[in-house]
């Protein structure tokens, strides 16, 4: 799968479930649709890439990071 099919996947379950997201949940995702991501950073940027698009809000600190659906883009319509 490329790098936009996750993300579209990630996007789709953001939208069903808006969160909280961790890297931690999102390698769950990719685990349970068969992908092999086995870095954490992959499910880190593919999350940063979310919140720059506008899908997701960053919240909490570096080390304990999580992310929620930003309602105030008209993402949850």
């Amino acid at each position: 799968m490329t790098a936009p099919d996750r993300l579209t996947l990630l996007r789709r379950a953001v939208v069903d479930r808006p969160g909280p997201w961790t890297t931690r949940e999102v390698q769950r995702l990719y685990t349970a649709h068969g992908l092999n991501v086995p870095s954490r950073k992959t499910a880190r940027d593919d999350l940063a890439d979310l919140a720059r698009q506008g899908l997701l809000v960053e919240r909490g600190p570096e080390n304990g990071r999580h992310y929620t659906l930003n309602l105030w883009n008209g993402a949850a319509s």
